[in-house]
């Protein structure tokens, strides 16, 4: 009989900047409100994006890491709901 093997983790990848390599990067989205969820859930990402580094328009490259980052985030929805 064979042990149980573990599924193998899903590849985790970084953008950076393919001018300066800063992560600091953002894109520009739209965000619908779930109202099951009661969050903000990511429906559309633009193509512009921003260095925080460079101060400007950015072209991303998208990096693959060769271990997980460390302190991964919580599965938490990325905008939670305003008060009131």
């Amino acid at each position: 009989m064979t042990s149980p093997v573990d599924p193998p983790s899903p590849p985790f990848y970084v953008f950076v900047c393919n001018v300066c390599g800063s992560d600091q990067v953002t894109r520009e989205a739209w965000a619908a409100w779930d109202v099951a969820t009661q969050a903000w859930i990511l429906n559309t990402a633009f193509d512009f994006a921003y260095c925080h580094r460079c101060l400007g328009y950015a072209q991303l490259d998208r990096l693959l890491l060769t271990s997980p980052p460390s302190g991964l985030p919580s599965r938490a929805p990325a905008f939670p709901p305003a008060p009131g």
